[in-house]
């Protein structure tokens, strides 16, 4: 039957595949949700010939299980070293298995293992010499015990760069680049020591954004625009501060700025409201004197600072704990208002819950 010879009462209509045996409908396999996580990373994802390199692999249960296999490979390019098990794996070493096409390192938890349950192990791996720069793949497959070699495992694999000849040796003669290979090696030895120093320097502009710099440098940085960070405030607040600080600084003294300081801080609506004179009318019955002046409660200059914060209570700790976190937090403001406000004027606080 062609498409166009079709009923007409077939249109539309999904068909559901049939079981060749019985005519029926054919049961569609849904897999099984995945009883493990499995991590695998390098601690570098390139090195010299010779050196170094450790794999990490995290296992961790997203349900009770018997137990579960582990096995992390080992390419040709890389040499196994020594290796290492979390406590709670046990004294069970580990299986060598070789194959034509790789080596493996396996795992086996006999035990019960608990939900959420995790398991970390390091494998020590050092790169053979190579005639070029090859790039090798480690990969950990981890099985729960029990399941159906038809179910898949959860896998994760990693990539590790093996640098076959310094890079420093196109800076000399072709001669050595070609023949001498002891020049080659003992150059990488300079570029292991360097290569801190030359990450430093090609990622020197993060260094000077406030949001990317180490937080040791935070202080530092904080001079180049004559800011004082407090070391009690969130790190995440410190970085906001300084990196307004220039703004700030353009609006100090005005109730704008204020402002924005405050919500960096408090990270909160704050609203502030200056007071003008209400019990001081200009006419023929008007006498200036101490009872007349320009503010709010006869006190010139005057303004209230309104900040919507979540309540104490929200703090974990006992009610102690929580007036102490209230009374620092009021403090804290009132020295953000105290340094930032004109001299000449007074304010009011004001601290209402959410």
């Amino acid at each position: 039957m062609t498409l166009a010879d079709r009923p007409a009462s077939l249109a539309g209509v999904s068909l559901e595949p049939l079981d060749p045996l019985t005519a029926g409908p054919l049961a569609i396999r849904q897999p099984r949700p995945q009883p493990l996580a499995v991590g695998h990373v390098g601690s570098t994802g390139r090195c010299y010939v010779g050196e170094t390199v450790t794999l990490f692999t995290q296992v961790e249960a997203a349900a009770p299980l018997p137990g579960f296999t582990l096995q992390v490979s080992v390419p040709p390019g890389l040499t196994g070293g020594s290796y290492r098990a979390s406590p709670n794996h046990g004294a069970a070493e580990p299986e060598l298995v070789i194959t034509l096409e790789s080596r493996y390192l396996v795992w086996h938890v006999e035990r019960p293992v608990r939900a959420g349950e995790a398991f970390a192990y390091e494998l020590d791996v050092t790169a053979r010499p190579s005639e070029m720069d090859t790039t090798w793949t480690s990969q950990a497959l981890a099985r729960a015990a029990g399941t159906d070699d038809s179910d898949p495992p959860a896998t994760e694999s990693t990539d590790i760069l093996v640098i076959a000849k310094g890079r420093y040796l196109r800076y000399l003669p072709r001669v050595y680049q070609e023949q001498d290979e002891l020049m080659g090696r003992y150059l990488m030895l300079f570029e292991s020591f360097w290569a801190p120093i030359e990450g430093q320097i090609d990622n020197i502009p993060f260094y000077f954004d406030p949001a990317f710099t180490p937080l040791k440098l935070l202080p530092w940085l904080a001079t180049w625009v004559d800011l004082t960070l407090d070391d009690h405030w969130p790190e995440a607040k410190r970085r906001q501060l300084l990196k307004a600080a220039v703004s700030l600084y353009r609006k100090r003294g005005t109730r704008r700025g204020l402002q924005e300081y405050l919500e960096i801080y408090t990270g909160a609506q704050v609203r502030i409201s200056e007071h003008s004179a209400h019990n001081f009318q200009l006419g023929p019955e008007a006498r200036l004197g101490p009872g007349v002046a320009l503010g709010m409660v006869n006190v010139p200059h005057t303004f209230t600072v309104t900040v919507y914060l979540p309540p104490a209570e929200g703090v974990a700790g006992t009610p102690a704990e929580r007036e102490r976190y209230e009374a620092d937090r009021r403090r804290m403001i009132e020295s953000i208002i105290d340094a930032e406000k004109p001299a000449h004027t007074s304010y009011n606080l004001r601290l209402e819950a959410l």
